[in-house]
């Protein structure tokens, strides 16, 4: 993260909320300060390349220690009443 954070010149907060932004999810982050608040605000207003997120993906499924946490890569969702197949195109 903190490569694409220097090369977009952006905040790793602004990357993590992008990320989650670019897959599919609208995230309502909370802020206490104005540097949090420019932080969630500096998330929007463009997107990471695939190349990015994949490298993201790749690193982060060499984590030991977190299964279970995060963002797995799949083609379901759960939406309240049951588990649907998804694709973002």
């Amino acid at each position: 993260m903190e490569k694409i954070a220097t090369q977009r010149g952006k905040t790793i907060a602004q990357v993590a909320l992008n990320y989650v932004i670019c897959k599919g999810v609208i995230p309502i982050p909370g802020s206490r300060t104005v540097t949090q608040f420019k932080d969630n605000v500096g998330a929007m207003g463009w997107q990471l390349s695939k190349k990015e997120i994949l490298a993201l993906e790749e690193k982060a499924d060499k984590i030991r220690g977190f299964e279970g946490a995060g963002f797995k890569r799949t083609s379901e969702k759960f939406v309240g009443y049951g588990v649907e197949k998804w694709s973002l195109d």
